[in-house]
């Protein structure tokens, strides 16, 4: 069965450049290490480091056919429901799309960047772009509700984030996402600074959370605080 999903994830905000994109999102249930309420996917089904859908094989051959037919300029890897980097058919993807010739691009959030057996797979792609939120671990656990068994920390996060992006050669598109009443506060946006110092990064780009929106003017007003 191909569980490949070939459409552009609405909410992915990077520079245009004008190249061709083919986008494709591989998860067909929503799989991710977090089970975020603030998520616009909805509930995370299968929740953890990793999560294999089953035979991918029909899936990589429709990519192949669809790289074939299109020709684009760059492959986008989403997870469309949850984070591509807990699917292990990421190895298959990057080695479909380079044997055409073609780059790769991953869109994450940052937590499992730095962590083994996701960081091998992270680094094969020319480009990254990835989002965190939050620093303080009241807060973390509040959004993200991880699974207390897996010991996922603020910390940690920031930890894996930061030894990412120094060990990374591609392009790393660093989204700083505001959440309205958990971290636009000057506070809050002061310890964002602090991680965001440490961070390797090509771009930053900072947005917010379509569910708590912080107002256009909050968001420039912040955007240059993280940028100077």
């Amino acid at each position: 069965m191909d569980f490949f999903v070939y459409k552009q994830y609405e909410h992915v905000k990077v520079d245009p450049d004008g190249r061709k994109v083919l986008s494709v999102n591989i998860n067909p249930e929503k799989a991710c290490i977090f089970n975020c309420k603030i998520c616009n996917a909805g509930q995370t089904k299968y929740q953890g480091e990793w999560h294999d859908f089953g035979d991918p094989s029909e899936s990589l051959k429709g990519l192949a056919k669809r790289i074939e037919e299109e020709k684009p300029d760059i492959v986008e890897v989403t997870g469309g429901k949850g984070d591509p980097l807990t699917n292990p058919i990421l190895q298959g993807i990057l080695d479909c799309a380079h044997g055409h010739g073609v780059a790769a691009r991953l869109i994450t959030n940052c937590y499992l960047l730095g962590i083994d057996g996701h960081v091998e797979l992270a680094t094969q792609f020319e480009e990254v772009v990835a989002g965190f939120c939050f620093t303080d671990e009241a807060t973390f656990n509040e959004i993200h509700r991880p699974v207390p068994e897996l010991e996922f920390s603020a910390a940690k996060q920031t930890e894996s984030m930061i030894r990412f992006s120094h060990q990374y050669n591609g392009k790393f598109t660093l989204r700083a996402l505001l959440v309205k009443g958990y971290n636009d506060s000057d506070e809050q946006v002061a310890e964002l600074k602090k991680v965001i110092d440490q961070i390797k990064y090509t771009t930053l780009w900072v947005g917010t959370w379509p569910k708590y929106q912080v107002s256009e003017e909050r968001v420039e007003e912040i955007s240059k605080i993280l940028h100077a």
